[in-house]
């Protein structure tokens, strides 16, 4: 019966000292930026940031130990920007502007924890944030580039990263035994941002038709308003009938005396009004600048020399209210 006893003490033993070899698994999040106007994005100092924490799981204890470590390689992205990850307009294929991120360690990217696309982020040590005594969490951190211009839209892009990891795992006494667990997988995460619609900026230079001794002695003036919209938006301009106006002419005032004058688009006999037909849309705009946000709408204002008499003399003005809708 002693015999007996004895053998089963041994078998107990060896087992309780025998290494725990198990699987650990790797998972990414997905990441938002959210909703932003497209100007926020360009403007400098508009970078965004977001983050999604990657996490390691095993089935066994860790050993919590400061051999540990887990490394990230950007493998590859939906869009690319020179070595950096980018978002693309899901929403308008056409659109070819991308905004670049910036993939980092750290809650600083100027930190010199960023990694580029076939680069690597390497947690280790202290670095490593335990959830628990089964897993490891990584925050991951993303930030936009500012400067892109870009048309409304949702922009997405999506990761392919290689997680490889060397972790202890523990006995049931707790002790760190044999060799690391040591393994890789691939994960993917998507990231997020939706840009809309906006107007930012009108410049309307003041109007002045000079002196003349007679109302027929003016001349045309032809000059430009801008508009700053966003980037492939659809809108219109219009310029209401000013302080002055007689119904729907408008007037410049000295006094008690008026001066009869109108605004066209281009040099065309069409007039540039506030309602239906008579607003500018965006499409038929005189100009547009090379990045696609400013368009420029180019008119002609002339005197009607056909409304009245030559008024008496003085310094004529008026007031014009110039809107967009988007």
């Amino acid at each position: 019966m002693g015999k007996r006893v004895l053998f089963l003490l041994v078998v107990l033993l060896a087992a309780a000292s025998a290494p725990l070899r198990a699987a650990c698994t790797s998972a990414m999040e997905n990441g938002s930026f959210g909703t932003f106007s497209s100007f926020t994005v360009k403007n400098s100092g508009g970078e965004q940031q977001t983050s999604a924490n990657l996490t390691v799981t095993c089935d066994q204890l860790l050993g919590l130990l400061s051999s540990d470590k887990v490394t990230m390689t950007i493998v590859g992205a939906s869009a690319i920007s020179g070595t950096r990850a980018a978002l693309k307009n899901g929403d308008n294929p056409a659109e070819t502007q991308l905004i670049p991120l910036r993939v980092c360690g750290g809650t600083s990217c100027n930190d010199g924890t960023e990694t580029a696309i076939g680069k690597s982020i390497t947690w280790s040590g202290g670095s490593l944030i335990s959830l628990g005594s089964r897993a490891y969490r990584m925050p991951v951190y993303f930030r936009t580039l500012s400067g892109a211009s870009v048309s409304a839209g949702r922009y997405r892009v999506t990761l392919t990263l290689n997680i490889e990891y060397s972790i202890c795992l523990v006995s049931l006494v707790g002790l760190c035994v044999g060799s690391p667990e040591v393994s890789s997988a691939m994960v993917t995460t998507q990231l997020d941002m939706t840009i809309t619609n906006d107007c930012v900026a009108i410049s309307a230079p003041d109007l002045n038709f000079g002196s003349a001794p007679l109302a027929n002695s003016f001349s045309p003036v032809t000059q430009d308003i801008t508009v700053s919209c966003t980037k492939g938006s659809t809108y219109s301009v219009g310029i209401d009938n000013g302080v002055n106006a007689s119904g729907s002419v408008r007037r410049m005032k000295s006094g008690s005396s008026y001066l009869s004058y109108d605004i066209f688009k281009g040099s065309t006999a069409s007039r540039w009004g506030s309602v239906g037909a008579q607003r500018w849309e965006s499409a038929a705009a005189s100009g547009v600048s090379t990045d696609g946000t400013v368009r420029r709408y180019t008119y002609t204002a002339r005197i009607l020399t056909s409304r009245a008499d030559t008024p008496p003399a003085g310094t004529y003005s008026d007031t014009l209210l110039v809107d967009i809708t988007f």
